[in-house]
């Protein structure tokens, strides 16, 4: 009898464990595949079996549902660097269109969220200049420079459903440090960007305050706003030859309305932006303001109101490029003169400066090769007196033509070459003359980039500039200056 007693308890036995084991696996299948119905990490009771009251066997542990990952919030602060930037080809990575600030007039940035974006540039120049004027009775000048800026840019957008509202402020420190008054015309500490714009994605927008209008006229690699390279050959205090005395032609792109406008407490800008198709877009800028409602300007000069206007379409396949644009802008004193006489009478004043200009630049990119393009633009500038007669030496035409290519030498090295021709008449005529005040300028360089860690820019780049001066009075000579610039550049973009 002993030996079927045996037998029974070990079928029991087997029974037991093999009841145990389906259990188990009944309650860890449970538990790691929730019904999709049940909320995360919560079990559908309904849909489980039934349990038991007991449990089978001593020695079984039940394993616990294994909870669904909750996913995180969206980060409410972003980095919003250079390559988080949207659009089709921009151009060369790393190369100068793909570095232009305006994206070619695509908008950016929070196209998909409401928080703050972060970004920042830092770039630091060391070079050395020299300019050598022709003429015995004007001093050659040398200079040895370290130019540097740092701007931090804090961008809020709220967006819903496409539509979305944003701010931008960029705080600029400059390395400039003199105690003495060097620096005023830099400033230690400014303020770039300050605006607030409103719209709907690649459809529409409205931006208000203090920004850069759309680039018609590219550079390349080199020349870039506040260098030596890009002034040229100029008289820089030198006294010049010529009575009444005049400059060497700055470039002309578009430019009287292109900058953030520095006229005084009182002046900004207003644009509106149309986006009809993914390859056309299109700018109209407005500027309006007072350099000084209180006092006169710290230029100098009577206070003075400003009206301005600035359309500009881009046509943009992404390896072809077209931008065509045009501006104009009236500059009128804010005061009323005062007119002798018994007894005085107010009169409106008839002193004004009329500026406008059209331009067009045609690029192509061929990437990840070569991009290259060439630009042309004409602007003139009327000046007229408070006895409405025309000031002849602040009267001029400017003229400008130019091309740029960069190309990739290797993954992290890019080479560029850039020329430009710049020629300015004045309508001032000395005694006894037919021929106005004329002067010319041609600019080209050379430049050397590498990207070092994927981060920071190292650029070397050569320039050259000749300026020709020909006054009217005949009794002066003509005379060039040549200017040779060489720098090193540091790039760090955040």
């Amino acid at each position: 009898m002993g030996t079927p007693s045996f037998a029974r308890r070990a079928r029991l036995a087997l029974f037991s464990g093999v009841a145990a084991t389906l259990l188990l696996s009944t309650s860890a299948a449970a538990g790691a595949e929730p019904d999709e119905a049940s909320p995360s990490g919560e079990e559908d009771v309904d849909s489980q079996p039934e349990r038991p009251a007991a449990k089978a066997a001593p020695t079984v542990t039940e394993v616990p549902a294994v909870p669904v990952p909750v996913q995180p919030p969206l980060a409410i602060i972003e980095h919003m660097g250079p390559e988080t930037y949207p659009g089709r080809l921009r151009g060369l990575y790393g190369g100068s269109m793909w570095l232009e600030p305006d994206f070619q007039g695509l908008q950016w940035p929070q196209n998909s969220r409401t928080g703050l974006g972060l970004s920042a540039s830092f770039w630091l120049d060391n070079g050395y200049e020299a300019i050598k004027r022709q003429s015995d009775q004007l001093p050659n000048t040398t200079m040895y420079f370290q130019q540097g800026r740092g701007v931090l840019r804090a961008t809020p957008a709220y967006v819903h459903d496409g539509f979305f509202i944003q701010g931008q402020v960029e705080l600029v420190g400059n390395v400039c440090q003199a105690a003495n008054s060097v620096c005023l015309n830099t400033g230690t500490f400014t303020t770039d960007d300050l605006f607030i714009r409103i719209g709907r994605w690649n459809s529409w927008d409205l931006k208000v305050g203090r920004f850069e209008a759309w680039e018609i006229y590219h550079l390349g690699m080199a020349m870039e706003p506040y260098t030596l390279e890009r002034l040229g050959a100029g008289m820089f205090g030198v006294s010049s030859l010529a009575d009444p005395a005049f400059e060497a032609p700055s470039l002309y792109g578009v430019t009287y309305l292109h900058d953030r406008p520095t006229d005084g407490l009182g002046v900004g800008y207003a644009a509106v932006h149309l986006y009809p198709t993914d390859f056309l877009r299109f700018e109209l800028l407005g500027k309006l303001g007072t350099d000084n409602f209180r006092a006169d300007n710290s230029t100098g000069g009577t206070p003075s109101n400003y009206l301005g206007a600035r359309p500009v379409a881009i046509l943009d396949t992404g390896w072809l490029k077209l931008k065509i644009g045009a501006e104009y802008q009236k500059i009128t004193p804010t005061t009323q003169n005062i007119q002798p006489g018994t007894p005085p009478t107010k009169v409106d004043p008839v002193a004004e400066r009329k500026q406008k200009g059209v331009g067009a630049t045609l690029q192509f990119v061929i990437d990840p090769i070569i991009e290259f393009g060439v630009s042309a633009a004409i602007g003139t500038q009327k000046d007229q007196n408070a006895f409405a007669q025309t000031v002849p030496q602040n009267s001029f035409t400017t003229t400008s033509v130019g091309g740029f290519v960069d190309f990739r030498l290797a993954d992290a090295w890019l080479a560029g070459l850039g020329v430009n021709w710049t020629v300015q008449t004045d309508t001032y005529v000395a005694a006894g003359s037919t021929d106005n005040n004329f002067g010319s300028q041609l600019q080209g360089f050379v430049a050397l980039q590498y990207l070092l860690a994927g981060q920071l820019f190292i650029k070397g780049d050569v320039a050259y500039a000749r300026a020709y001066f020909q006054p009217s009075d005949p009794a002066t000579p003509s005379w060039y200056n040549n200017m040779y610039t060489g720098r090193v550049r540091l790039l760090y973009l955040y």
